[in-house]
């Protein structure tokens, strides 16, 4: 039987609604931890300027360090956050602060599967246009647009990774297959989603760069401010997302 697809829109409006009414824990913690992001950037960033190279190499890692401990803690207080929310429950400060070991070691392992997975994608539809660019010049497009339907696919799959990860318990291996079936049953859902997340991740931008347009030297720091709320905001369409998807499988039993 066909399973009834998810409606990212009112995920959206469920969103809205949500962090109106309790703002201010969610939008403290990403904008603590998008702090933190944001100087895991600029010490790695200091490196570049550092003749002595063993002090360079310090700076080079920890930045690293942080920039991917500020990611992975964020998407993990995030997706806590936004579950609290879609249970009308107030996030608690101490539940997203709090660093949770093994959640976060199986979300790493997560991003680290998909950077991996869409790393390859890009460097054997690199090859293939190489190799059809010398014997077959024509046909030599056609690698790209299967790594961009490929990568597409497999991004979409991983949208509740860590949903599945924190509401579920699931393990990286078991959260990365069980985005397949996702897919499968929840494909034209997802896109659509897909469609929302990216109409929120760049109004920051369009606003920034609206804002440099007008008033020379704003850009930079509107984009930042305008972008905490859309993490937010992104985080908890996400959520509300997967709670209407969860709520289909269990009607589907």
């Amino acid at each position: 039987m066909k399973q009834r697809q998810i409606h990212p829109g009112r995920a959206l409006l469920d969103s809205l609604s949500q962090l109106r009414a309790h703002p201010w824990v969610v939008l403290g913690f990403t904008a603590s931890l998008f702090g933190l992001h944001l100087l895991g950037w600029t010490v790695f960033g200091l490196g570049d300027g550092v003749s002595n190279a063993v002090f360079g190499f310090v700076l080079y890692a920890t930045g690293i360090a942080l920039y991917a401990v500020s990611l992975i803690w964020l998407i993990d207080g995030l997706t806590r956050a936004g579950l609290d929310l879609s249970r009308g429950r107030v996030p608690q400060p101490h539940s997203l602060y709090r660093w949770h070991g093994a959640c976060s070691w199986h979300l790493t392992r997560g991003v680290l599967r998909l950077t991996a997975a869409l790393s390859l994608i890009v460097l054997m539809s690199f090859l293939g246009w190489s190799f059809l660019l010398l014997v077959a010049e024509p046909l030599a497009p056609l690698p790209l647009v299967l790594g961009v339907v490929l990568g597409g696919g497999l991004a979409l799959s991983q949208l509740f990774n860590a949903c599945l990860v924190v509401a579920e318990g699931l393990g990286a291996t078991k959260a990365f297959r069980a985005g397949f079936v996702l897919l499968e049953q929840q494909g034209p859902g997802l896109i659509a989603l897909a469609g929302v997340l990216l109409a929120i991740t760049v109004l920051p931008f369009a606003l920034g760069l609206v804002s440099e347009l007008l008033w020379n030297g704003s850009g930079l720091p509107i984009t930042c401010v305008v972008l905490v709320p859309a993490l937010c905001l992104l985080a908890t369409t996400v959520t509300n997302s997967y709670v209407q998807w969860r709520r289909v499988r269990r009607g589907a039993r």
